[in-house]
């Protein structure tokens, strides 16, 4: 019988906790459709996104934002992953100021990927699990202010906070 080490149980968290992340931003721009999509990535204990809306986001529509997560999830749809030339990735994010800052700054000769479930695809360069099924467990926590890239001259954003194992 063999065993999973300390570092393949850690690298699985971030996968789920990065899918996890994936599938939020998925649900909050289906809500809010004039959002802007900023970054996701997984932390130490959870995930966060950052969004930009017209309307806050508060506490009370967490419940919300986490039923329609489980409703994806149980779609059991596959993480993809794709790669893109510069030029088609630019078009295809022309209305995410954040997105096109992200890529401007990814040097020439790097690739540029991203993960798509459903028909939602973000600009990405993983690791993810294989399929929104895949997350045994998350919770949203909590909604903040964040500026984007931590600058106070930049604009602010909402920042929801979820953990998943």
């Amino acid at each position: 019988m063999g065993f999973i080490d300390e570092n393949s149980i850690e690298k699985l968290r971030e996968k789920i906790r990065h899918s996890t992340a994936h599938i939020m931003a998925d649900v909050v721009t289906k809500i809010y459709p004039k959002t802007k999509l900023a970054i996701g990535p997984p932390t130490k204990d959870g995930f966060y996104y950052d969004f930009y809306v017209e309307d806050a986001i508060t506490e009370d529509d967490l419940e919300q934002i986490e039923k329609s997560m489980r409703k994806v999830m149980k779609q059991d749809l596959k993480f993809e992953y794709n790669e893109y030339s510069r030029s088609d990735i630019l078009n295809m994010n022309k209305d995410e100021p954040f997105k096109l800052e992200v890529i401007k700054e990814i040097p020439e000769g790097v690739p540029i990927s991203t993960y798509k479930h459903g028909d939602f695809e973000d600009l990405c360069g993983g690791p993810h699990v294989n399929s929104t099924r895949d997350i045994p467990a998350f919770k949203l926590l909590n909604v903040a202010g964040a500026y984007w890239r931590g600058d106070e001259k930049r604009p602010m954003l909402q920042r929801i906070y979820g953990t998943a194992f």
